[in-house]
Order: C-alpha cells, then sequence, then structure tokens
C-alpha cells in the first residue's frame, strides 16, 4: 500500500527514528500490572464517614454511564466524516497506515476520533481551529476524556472576552487503544483478564511478604511470553506499531484532515447561506470562494497541542519529530524524555514525598474536623498526622481488617498502600477522604469503610460492565506502548531487577516498589516497536512550545519541565506551586489565564514565572494567610474561578466511566448531604 495513493500525504524524513533490525525477537515476555496510573484516573475524589453503607444503599438514584454510542456502526473513512455521538459530540473513524515509516505492513487502523464542535461556525470570524488533547497513559483514552474533561477544557482555552477565539476540541483514542481498531489486548476475555489483575493484587506490593517479588515475578514473565507470542486474533499485529513515533505521525494527518473537514464545511455552509445562487445556479456550476484562512493547506496545516503526563511525551516526540508543524503545543505534568525512552522508570519519583508531606502539612493546618486524622484540640503538628498515619497502615501488615456486610472481604496493607499513593494524584479533592479512611481502618470501622472495599478497590467490579471499562485505562496498550518506546530490558536479571526496585523504594516508600514494576514488565517484553523515535528531543519549532509543572508532582517532578524545555528554542517552563499531578489538580488563576492567553495570542509567561495555587487540602487559603494582595475584582474573578472548576471536577468525577469514580461521586454527595 502507497500511503500517497490511498490518501495520505508522505511526511518530511524525521530525525532520530530507530527501525530495529526484522527477525527474531530479543526481548521477553511481560505482564501489564494493574499499575497505579489507572487508579488516578479512578481517584478524582473520596468522601466518606460512619455508616455510609447504608446510606449509599437506601439512595436509589442510579449512578452515571456513558451513553450507549455504538463505534462499530461508524464507517472508517480516509476523511473526517462525523456522525451525532454522545448526545452532544461528533464522532468518526479515520482510516490510517499500520505503518507510517516502512509499509512494512498493508494493513490500516482505524482510528476513534471524537469532537467537541466549537460554539461558532468554521466560518465565524472568532473560529479558531481544534485544540487535540492526550489523557496520558500511556493507554489513556481520549474518548474517555473528551466525556469527562471536555466542557473543562473548553472553559480554559476559549476566549472570555468578546473578541477571542473559540475552539473545537478533539480527542482521540491512540492506534491499540480503547475503541480504535485493533486493539492490543492479551486476554481477548475481559473476565480472564479481570481474574490476572486479582490475583496480581493478591500478591500485593514487594515489601508486602519475602515471596511478594519472586511471584509477580514469575507472574510477569508468563503473561508476557503468552502476550508476545501471536495468539491467532485478528489484529495482534497492531502490538509492533504504537510505538509514540507512529502515533505523533497519526496526529499529524489528523491536523491535514482536519484542514481538508474545515474548507469542506466551510464550502458548506457559504453554499447555505448563498440561496440565490443555489436557486438560480446548477450545483455543477457553483463555485463559492473559501476565505483563504480556511482552505486546507496541504503539508502546511499546523498543530494546536495539549498533552498530559505521557502526553508530554508524545507532545515533544512531535515537536522533534515535525518541528515545522507547530502552531501551539502545551505538555503538562512533564516526564523526563531520555529516561523514559531508557525504560528505567528512575526519574519519576523525586518529588513522590514531597507531596506525601502536604497531606501532613495541610492536614494540621486545617486541624479538626476539616481533617479528621488532625486531634480535637487542634494541637497536632505534621509529625503528628506522619506518625498517626504510618501507625495506621503498619497495623495492616500483620493483621489486616476483616469486613463481613454484605460479603466477607479483608483489607490488607498493600491496597492501603495504593490508595494512598493514588490520592497523591489529586490532593484537594482526595486528601479529605484519605483522612476519613484512615480514621476508619484506625476505629476498625468496618461498616464506614465497605463501599471503598467492595467497589472500589476489588477490581473484578470494573469487568462487570464493559461499557464502562471500554473508556478506561488500557493496561495491556500501557505495556504495549511503554515498552515499544524503551531501550531493550531484558538482560535485567531478577537480582539486579531487585535492587532496582529497592533503590526506588528507598527513594520513595510511598510508591518505589510499585513504579518499578512498569521496568519488570519491559524486561519480560519481546514484541519490539518497527519503529521508535530515539531523539533528540530539541528543535527550533514554529512557534515557541509552553511546558507547565507542579512544585510537587508525585510522578512528573516539576524539574523536568524546566530542564525539557531547554531543548527547544524560545520555549518557556511555567510551574504551578501545588501538589497533584498535572496543573490541573488545583485550581490556579494565574495558571489557566497565562494557558488561555497562549492559545489566544501565543504570547508566553515571563521566564520563572510560578503561579499560587487559589485551592489547597482540606480547605482554601484566605489572602492573609498567603501574603498576598488581591485588587477586590480580580478576588472575584479568582472566586468565581475557583467555583468553577470545583463544579468542573465534581462533574468530571461525576461522568468518571469506571463504577469507582460513580461511586465516590455519590459518597461525596451524601456526605453533603450529611454534613
Amino acid at each position: 500500500m502507497s500511503p500517497e495513493k490511498d490518501g495520505y500525504r508522505t511526511a518530511p524524513p524525521v530525525r532520530g527514528l530507530h527501525h530495529p533490525p526484522h527477525g527474531p525477537h530479543t526481548r521477553k515476555g511481560i505482564i501489564a500490572t494493574a499499575l497505579i496510573i489507572v487508579a488516578i484516573l479512578w481517584l478524582s475524589g473520596l468522601d466518606f464517614g460512619r455508616s455510609l453503607y447504608r446510606k449509599l444503599h437506601h439512595d436509589k438514584k442510579p449512578l452515571w454511564h456513558p451513553p450507549n454510542f455504538d463505534w462499530d456502526s461508524i464507517e472508517t473513512n480516509i476523511d473526517l466524516r462525523y456522525t451525532l455521538c454522545y448526545e452532544r459530540l461528533q464522532c468518526a473513524r479515520l482510516e490510517l497506515p499500520m505503518d507510517w515509516f516502512n509499509q512494512t505492513s498493508n494493513n490500516t487502523v482505524s482510528l476513534a476520533v471524537i469532537r467537541q464542535p466549537a460554539v461558532v461556525p468554521v466560518t465565524h470570524p472568532q473560529y479558531g481551529g481544534i485544540i487535540l488533547l492526550n489523557p496520558g497513559g500511556p493507554g489513556g483514552s481520549g474518548v474517555g476524556l473528551m466525556l469527562r474533561s471536555g466542557e473543562h477544557a473548553r472553559s480554559i482555552f476559549d476566549t472570555n472576552t468578546t473578541d477571542g477565539k473559540y475552539f473545537d476540541i478533539m480527542s482521540f483514542d491512540p492506534r491499540g487503544v480503547g475503541v480504535s481498531r485493533p486493539r492490543v489486548d492479551c486476554f481477548h476475555d475481559p473476565s480472564a483478564a479481570a481474574s490476572w489483575q486479582q490475583r496480581l493484587q493478591d500478591v500485593g506490593w514487594f515489601e508486602s511478604s519475602d515471596a511478594a517479588l519472586g511471584r509477580v515475578w514469575s507472574m510477569s514473565l508468563a503473561k508476557g511470553q503468552s502476550c508476545s507470542n501471536w495468539s491467532g486474533h485478528d489484529g495482534d499485529e497492531i502490538k509492533q506499531y504504537v510505538s509514540t513515533a507512529s502515533v505523533a505521525r497519526d496526529m499529524l494527518e489528523l491536523v491535514e484532515k482536519h484542514g481538508v473537514w474545515r474548507e469542506r464545511e466551510a464550502q458548506r455552509l457559504l453554499h447555505g447561506e448563498c440561496s440565490t445562487l443555489r436557486r438560480l445556479v446548477p450545483r455543477s456550476m457553483q463555485r463559492i470562494k473559501v476565505p483563504v484562512a480556511l482552505q486546507y493547506q496541504p503539508g502546511e496545516e499546523k498543530i494546536q497541542y495539549y498533552g498530559l503526563s505521557y502526553g508530554s511525551y508524545l507532545g515533544g516526540t512531535f515537536a522533534a519529530m515535525f518541528p515545522d508543524r507547530v502552531e501551539r503545543l502545551v505538555v503538562d505534568g512533564v516526564v523526563e524524555y531520555e529516561n523514559y525512552r531508557s525504560g528505567n522508570w528512575s526519574s519519576n519519583l523525586r518529588d513522590t514525598e514531597k507531596t506525601m508531606d502536604s497531606f501532613y502539612y495541610h492536614c494540621a493546618r486545617a486541624g479538626y474536623p476539616a481533617c479528621m486524622l488532625s486531634n480535637e484540640a487542634n494541637t497536632s503538628t505534621p509529625a503528628d498526622i506522619e506518625n498517626r498515619t504510618n501507625s495506621i497502615i503498619n497495623s495492616l501488615y500483620h493483621n489486616p481488617l476483616p469486613v463481613y456486610l454484605p460479603t466477607p472481604y479483608v483489607l490488607t496493607w498493600s491496597e492501603v498502600k495504593s490508595l494512598v499513593f493514588s490520592s497523591l494524584y489529586q490532593p484537594v479533592l482526595a486528601f479529605p477522604s484519605l483522612a476519613m479512611i484512615l480514621l476508619a481502618i484506625e476505629q476498625k470501622n468496618s461498616e464506614s469503610i465497605l463501599a471503598v472495599l467492595v467497589q472500589l478497590i476489588h477490581p473484578s467490579v470494573c469487568a462487570a460492565d464493559p461499557l464502562t471499562t471500554l473508556y478506561a485505562m488500557s493496561v495491556d496498550a500501557q505495556t504495549a506502548i511503554a515498552c515499544s518506546d524503551a531501550d531493550d530490558q531484558s538482560n535485567l536479571s531478577r537480582s539486579e531487577f531487585e535492587s532496582f526496585a529497592q533503590g526506588l523504594a528507598e527513594q520513595s516508600p510511598s510508591a518505589g516498589s510499585y513504579l518499578s514494576m512498569m521496568r519488570m514488565n519491559c524486561v519480560h517484553y519481546t514484541l519490539p516497536a518497527v519503529h521508535r523515535y530515539t531523539g533528540p528531543w530539541k528543535a527550533n519549532t514554529s512557534h515557541p512550545l509552553l511546558f507547565t509543572g507542579n512544585t510537587a508532582d508525585p510522578v512528573t517532578p516539576g524539574l523536568y519541565a524546566r530542564e525539557m524545555a531547554k531543548g527547544f528554542e524560545g520555549a518557556v517552563a511555567l510551574m504551578q506551586d501545588s501538589g497533584g499531578h498535572c496543573s490541573d489538580a488545583a485550581f490556579s488563576y494565574c495558571t489557566t489565564g497565562y494557558l488561555r492567553q497562549y492559545f489566544q495570542t501565543g504570547e508566553l509567561p515571563p521566564v520563572n514565572t510560578t503561579c499560587a495555587a487559589d485551592v489547597v487540602p482540606f480547605g482554601p487559603l484566605h489572602d492573609a494567610d498567603d501574603g498576598r494582595v488581591v485588587e477586590e475584582a480580580v478576588a472575584e474573578e479568582v472566586k468565581a474561578g475557583r467555583e468553577r472548576w470545583e463544579r468542573m471536577a465534581e462533574a468530571s468525577l461525576e461522568q468518571d466511566a469506571t463504577p469507582q469514580g460513580q461511586v465516590w461521586h455519590r459518597l461525596r454527595q451524601i456526605l453533603r448531604r450529611s454534613s
């Protein structure tokens, strides 16, 4: 198949693209473990107190489910042909080559594309084009992101004046992920996959026993060998074509195809406006001039992009591969590119304990009852909260908490460790709930934590509803993408891995050994990418990039926003003084303003800018608390923005497509009514 012949434009040569020799595979198998990154898509907030089990089951309001749209009903086309979906959005399937670079395969992929139309038509002078979103992962669903957060994205990027721009917001399930086809799938059986994840969870963290690491290592090897072999299922070939280089090329084609759609849509709208011409002139003779700004520019269309977490690697790779095709590009929660490419995953946890320390600090600052772990006299110090927290968690190591209603269950040390780590992604929403969970464990109040035990921690609940899991993180795709991008890890022995995992655990007791499983997966992976990008991440882009990072991000240290920006001419790093993963973990009027300014005008923040957060865990700081003097008009805008962020965060939680997210939303509502 020739891409040019079949309607695709050939991209210019790409620097740093690595083509491994074809032949015998050089890596061993993999287990796509239930890495805690999956949990960050779930844990957007969690509140509960005593006797919520009874309240939950007496509240008969149905939980939210994503509208049941049948993606298989959409025909795959070489252009964007949208159809109404999810009641208010537009969806399309775009046919793209399996192999962009060497045509080693004649097969194609069907990319699931979703668009939230701008509030103005493309012919309106304030139409600003598309902004392409990526949710991270790797393996995150862009369709799921749009369902949860499309309106929130619009509130950030669209103008708040009378003369700015309004954007189409677009996302997609990357190749191999979600409802794109073919999909990376190691089990081809949701029940078997859920059962495997349950077994893995039952083993626990490496420190949970002297046998845990050996068991997980063997499970990793078993699943890896199984997943790496051709199973006979259609689409298994996709596993070698999901590297970030291929996804970046897909994004370039999406931008091109939007240009085609934009001109076609403008022609349709202008034709409709010219009613006299329509009436008097035969359609074949009608030639309505489309304004130059709306005409498709083959090979010259430029991207507007916002990428989170792994999306920062995708965005940086796009900018390095296609530097002359950048209109606006923001990467938020920035990974260290070379470390991710190496497959070590050893630089992610520099600030994890800083985030954990913020739990102790803000709990003591807010006091009781805002934080239930603070004593009622409000004399607790951060050190007191830390000691109490560790004592509660460690009490489960030899004595897991038994739960007996409505079915028996046992809460383990490993499960609580995972829950604590999850909370670090969304401190503002999750820390109050975490304090209540820990208090319930301390009091051995099994009834009040039942909902979490049964409907949040137990992964088999997810498998009960394929509709909801369709838009969650794809664990198998996560492994295939991450290990396709990485250097070969197969020479790492078990003893060498144990030393590596121990080192990460010493660096971050809250997350180290758990995150190290990402590297273990790649030790056992046997399917290298046919093509991958190996750098450099340096370029003089057609418009400067904007990097953003938090001062206490648990998995993408803010340091790397500054470091990675150095590779791109004119790029600027914007810091936000807050915890959590990515800037939207907390509302900042300052950060939101700079993001909108960049997409509206292209203007970057001043170098070395750090924005304050306007919300903090356990309750907002007042101006007097942090020394800021805020003008009255601005203060009102900040207040309105904070309230809007809280509504958006709550709505995003409600529309989280996992049962866990929906239950957490219900618990928050019940607690609010109870207070």
